[in-house]
């Protein structure tokens, strides 16, 4: 049992651990508690050991499905963050190259404004010398008409190259000019995408621990079913064990009631009416208020897997809740009833039966006559019982059958 504890212990830490990360809805918490709930019906006659190992795998059983696939979103989320900071990265690079040819641009840019000044450096030094006026002074000092127009000439050309020098280093630095700005924009881009591949890459790692989570939580939840399985599986003997003193608990049961049938037949002189009810339905009432918990039929074992029958169906109830008489007749059976608990049975006539157990009291005596919905008892949780509940069986000539085909439809009181 301290295994089981410390398991239910560990499932329910880590439950309030992860349900922020994650958040656990009410819907999940319901199919949680059916899942137990059902489990628990299931597992009536079992020992308290694996019932409790029940409750583990029942809610591992409830939790693994939205575990699992926590770690699938989760591992999509790091997929897209991990392409998304490999997009970001690549911008990043392709605005560093981007920046590096803005630069280049620029430092040839400024190379040409430094050519440009050096090479017109002495023609702007000779003009601030006088050297163009003293050529025009040559000029109009020649007596040769052709050598004033070669001087007229010369001096147009050297005007026309000033002119050009300034307008070459004018361009020059405008080019240089807007070289700069590219190169600023180019640094400011790469700044940016560099920042934003950063982000991207915290966001991936962010993704990858979420996912490192679930992947844990599902890992725990699956070593929980496991421990649990293995706790349930040494008590294997002992369950079958259980069931098999159930079935002949339930075998002496149907004898003593063949008997009482055959002592009813004598007394009557060998008639079989029914006494205010009788089966098929007619006029029975449900005999607790309460749910339907579980139904009467062959079902699989939720641990071991092998088929079993529950011979009853089952209301759930609140202890002390007041039990009925389906329907009118004698009470053949008052008493503790080894896994059924406290029992009691009334014979309706015709070889029906019907047995109401596990009670906290049982309210009427052998051999007393009761009426259809006359209170009879109180619910309780005694023999092999997870909890407060009514275990109720309709039995035709000791043999089990249908409960659920004697009452309303509505299975309402």
């Amino acid at each position: 049992m301290r295994r089981i504890g410390w398991l239910l212990a560990a499932l329910l830490i880590a439950g309030t651990a992860s349900s922020p990360a994650f958040g656990v809805s009410q819907s999940e918490l319901d199919e949680v508690e059916r899942e137990k709930a059902e489990m628990a019906a299931e597992l009536e006659d079992a020992s308290a050991e694996v019932r409790a190992a029940g409750d583990v795998l029942a809610e591992t059983r409830a939790r693994l499905p939205d575990a699992q696939y926590e770690v699938d979103v989760a591992q999509g989320r790091v997929a897209a963050a991990e392409s998304e900071a490999a997009q970001a990265q690549r911008e990043a690079d392709a605005a560093r190259e981007a920046l590096a040819a803005a630069e280049a641009a620029y430092t040839e840019a400024a190379a040409v404004v430094e050519e440009a000044r050096e090479s017109r450096a002495a023609m702007f030094n000779a003009t601030a010398r006088g050297a163009e006026l003293l050529t025009v002074d040559a000029i109009l000092a020649s007596d040769e008409p052709a050598e004033a127009i070669d001087g007229l000439t010369y001096l147009e050309f050297l005007m026309e190259g000033k002119d050009q020098a300034v307008e070459e280093v004018t361009l020059a630095r405008r080019e240089a000019a807007n070289a700069e700005n590219v190169a600023a924009a180019a640094q400011a881009e790469a700044e940016a995408a560099e920042a934003a591949a950063a982000q991207a890459l915290a966001e991936a790692q962010v993704r990858a621990a979420e996912a490192a989570a679930a992947q844990l939580a599902v890992q725990q939840l699956e070593s929980d079913q496991a421990a649990a399985l293995a706790v349930a599986e040494d008590s294997r003997d002992e369950a079958q064990s259980d069931y098999d003193d159930l079935e002949a608990e339930s075998e002496r049961l149907a004898d003593a009631l063949r008997r009482e049938d055959d002592d009813d037949d004598r007394d009557s002189g060998g008639s079989s009416s029914s006494s205010g009810g009788g089966g098929g339905g007619s006029g029975w009432v449900v005999p607790v208020d309460g749910w339907k918990s579980s139904d009467y039929g062959w079902r699989m074992h939720p641990i071991f897997g092998y088929a079993r029958l529950h011979g009853g169906t089952d209301f759930a109830a609140g202890s002390g809740t007041t039990i009925h008489a389906a329907a009118s007749g004698k009470v053949v059976y008052a008493g503790w009833s080894s896994g059924y608990g406290k029992l009691t049975c009334i014979a309706h006539g015709g070889g029906v039966t019907s047995c109401y157990a596990h009670q906290s009291s049982i309210w009427v005596d052998y051999g007393e006559r009761v009426d259809r919905d006359e209170e009879i008892g109180a619910v309780g949780t005694t023999g092999d019982s997870t909890g407060p509940h009514l275990h109720f069986e309709v039995r035709v000539h000791g043999e089990r059958v249908n409960p659920v085909r004697y009452l309303p439809s509505c299975l309402c009181r």
